[in-house]
C-alpha cells in the first residue's frame, strides 16, 4: 500500500520521487471519465513514454481494478475507479487549504456564491479522508491557512442577489431561455429581458455574456444589477462562432470595442516589474538596447486601458496609438485640476 505524500515528506527528509509519482498517475488514472492513453500519462507526469509504461505496470500490480478499453483509434485508454484509492491516497493539507484560502478570497471581493461552493469543494475533500489522517491534518490545514494571508486590494465589490448564479449556471449548461429584471444605469426600475447566456466573465463586478432572444449581438451584463433570474422552459440555438475566452481577449477588461493596436514603452527601472506583467492575452514583448522593453498587444476599450495605465506613471509612456496618448494626458490634466495642482500644458 502506498503511504500518502505528506506522511512520505516526513520520513527524515527521505526523498520518494517515484512513489509520489506513482500517487500523482493514480489520481490521474482515476480522475478521468475516459481515461488516459501511454502517451497521455507521460505528458501528465512529464516522463518518457517506456516510464510511463513501467509506472503503468506497477500500477496494475498494486490495482487490479486498472482496466483499459479501446477508442475509435483503437488506442487503450486506461482508467482506475475511484473507489481504489479510498483509504489509500489522502487529499494533501495544501489542496485543502489553498481550496479555504481561495474561499476566503472570493469572498474578500463580494462573490460569495463562488467562496460557497469552493467552501463545498473543500468539504468533500475532508469527507473522503480517514479520521485518523483528518485529526492529523487539521492542524496543518490550520497552520496554512494562517501562513498565507490575503492582501487587501482596492475594487468593487459587487453584491448579487440570491439564487441569481445558479440560475445563470443551469441556463447555461442546459443552453436554456432565462428571464432576468435588469436595472440599467438610466433606469429606475429594473427591465425584463428574455436571454441566451454563454457565460460569465469573472473579475471586478462580475458580468454575464449573453445576447437577447431573436437578437444576435453579444452583450455584457452586470451581475450586480440583475435583481433576479427565472429559467425558461425553452432553449436555445447556441451560436458555433462564439467563444468565451475569444470574446473577453477582444478588450483591456471588459468593454468590447474595436480593438487598436497598442505599443508601449517602460523604462528601464521598470522593465523587470513589466516584463513579469500579463496586459493582455495577445501581448508580446522585446528589451531594448538601453534596458527598456517594449509591449505590443491589440484590445479595445480604451478608456478602460487608459485608466489603468495611469497607474504606472511616468515609468510607462504609450507609443501608440496617438489617442491613447491624448485620452492619458488628459487624465493626468483632470486629475491635477482636481487636485488644484495645474501643470504646462503640452501635448504629445
Amino acid at each position: 500500500m502506498i503511504a500518502a505524500p505528506r506522511r512520505l515528506g516526513q520520513q527524515g527528509g527521505m526523498r520518494y520521487g517515484p512513489a509520489e509519482n506513482l500517487l500523482r498517475l493514480a489520481r490521474h488514472l482515476a480522475a478521468t471519465r475516459t481515461g488516459l492513453t501511454l502517451d497521455e500519462m507521460a505528458t501528465e507526469l512529464g516522463v518518457g513514454r517506456r516510464t510511463a509504461e513501467r509506472m503503468r505496470d506497477t500500477l496494475q500490480a498494486m490495482f487490479p481494478e486498472l482496466d483499459y478499453q479501446e477508442d475509435n483509434a483503437r488506442l487503450r485508454r486506461w482508467r482506475l475507479p475511484g473507489s481504489a484509492l479510498v483509504g489509500v491516497v489522502e487529499p494533501p493539507v495544501e489542496v485543502v487549504a489553498a481550496i479555504e484560502t481561495a474561499a476566503r478570497e472570493c469572498e474578500g471581493h463580494g462573490e460569495t456564491d463562488r467562496a460557497t461552493l469552493l467552501r463545498q469543494a473543500a468539504t468533500t475533500l475532508r469527507a473522503v479522508m480517514r479520521p485518523d489522517a483528518l485529526r492529523r491534518a487539521e492542524t496543518d490545514i490550520a497552520a496554512l491557512m494562517e501562513a498565507e494571508g490575503i492582501a487587501m486590494r482596492p475594487g468593487p465589490r459587487p453584491v448579487i442577489a440570491p439564487g441569481v448564479l445558479p440560475t445563470l449556471r443551469r441556463a447555461i449548461l442546459g443552453m436554456q431561455l432565462v428571464v432576468v429584471r435588469y436595472a440599467g444605469a438610466e433606469t429606475e426600475e429594473p427591465a425584463t429581458r428574455i436571454l441566451c447566456p454563454y457565460g460569465i466573465l469573472y473579475g471586478g463586478r462580475g458580468w454575464l455574456a449573453a445576447h437577447v432572444e431573436g437578437l444576435p449581438e453579444m452583450r455584457l451584463w452586470r451581475l450586480d444589477r440583475i435583481a433576479s433570474a427565472d429559467l425558461l422552459d425553452r432553449g436555445f440555438q447556441r451560436r458555433e462562432d462564439f467563444n468565451l475566452s475569444d470574446y473577453a481577449a477582444r478588450s483591456f477588461g471588459v468593454f468590447q470595442e474595436e480593438p487598436i493596436d497598442v505599443v508601449l514603452r517602460f523604462t528601464p527601472e521598470a522593465a523587470d516589474d513589466a516584463e513579469r506583467w500579463q496586459f493582455h492575452p495577445t501581448q508580446n514583448t522585446k528589451r531594448e538596447i538601453d534596458g527598456s522593453l517594449t509591449v505590443r498587444f491589440r484590445a479595445g476599450g480604451m478608456q478602460e486601458m487608459c485608466n489603468y495605465l495611469f497607474t504606472w506613471g511616468t515609468a510607462m509612456t504609450v507609443v501608440e496609438p496617438k489617442a491613447l496618448r491624448l485620452c492619458l494626458a488628459e487624465l493626468a490634466d483632470a486629475v491635477a485640476v482636481h487636485h488644484g495642482v495645474r501643470r504646462k500644458q503640452s501635448r504629445p
